[in-house]
């Protein structure tokens, strides 16, 4: 199983902190968020992707703790036993 954790705007808006996902051989980042968006009724991706499907300035996308800006961006791999963590871009003041 694939942990994805919610952060944020996104939990609000989710209304849950995290979720659980069968694991899918060869698959990346992108590929995890695409099928989530499926599983989840509520539209979320917006939040963290613009329209080009590129992460969003400020969003912060980690794979077990190491952020995907540092990796390989959304082409990085997931795989069994992986927690992935979203964060949307934040507003302070």
């Amino acid at each position: 199983m694939i942990k994805v954790q919610f952060y944020s705007l996104i939990r609000i808006l989710l209304k849950q902190e995290k979720l659980e996902l069968s694991a899918c051989e060869n698959e990346n980042v992108g590929q995890l968020l695409q099928r989530l968006q499926r599983q989840i009724a509520t539209p979320f991706l917006h939040k963290l992707l613009d329209k080009k499907g590129e992460p969003i300035l400020g969003t912060i996308i980690m794979v077990n703790r190491r952020n995907i800006h540092h990796l390989e961006k959304l082409e990085t791999p997931v795989a069994d036993s992986d927690v992935v963590a979203l964060f949307p871009p934040g507003a302070g003041g």
